[in-house]
């Protein structure tokens, strides 16, 4: 799930960032359940999607301003269905469109 999770991430990264949105993607070291991060910062927000090999993954949104978690979810993605499908809830919080 990692890979498909990496592949994707890039995918975002390639195509969201712009002068008001910059977009992050980091692979964490190998390990038994290694990790990538897509970070992404807004001039209101900071949010991260980390996705472990074993398909757990964790998303957040925090205000800048006041510091407030505006979305926070732990699930595991399911195979055979779209990340962006998954993560659609993640991406409205952050008032961010994502291609499927």
């Amino acid at each position: 799930m990692l890979s498909s999770f990496l592949e994707w991430a890039r995918q975002v990264e390639a195509s969201r960032g712009t002068e008001w949105v910059e977009v992050r993607v980091t692979k964490g070291r190998n390990s038994e359940n290694s990790s990538a991060r897509l970070d992404i910062d807004k001039p209101t927000a900071v949010a991260r999607i980390t996705c472990w090999r074993s398909g757990d993954y964790d998303a957040e949104i925090i205000d800048i301003e006041s510091e407030r978690t505006l979305y926070s979810c732990h699930g595991v993605f399911l195979q055979g269905r779209p990340i962006a499908e998954q993560v659609s809830p993640f991406f409205d919080a952050l008032d961010l469109a994502v291609k499927e």
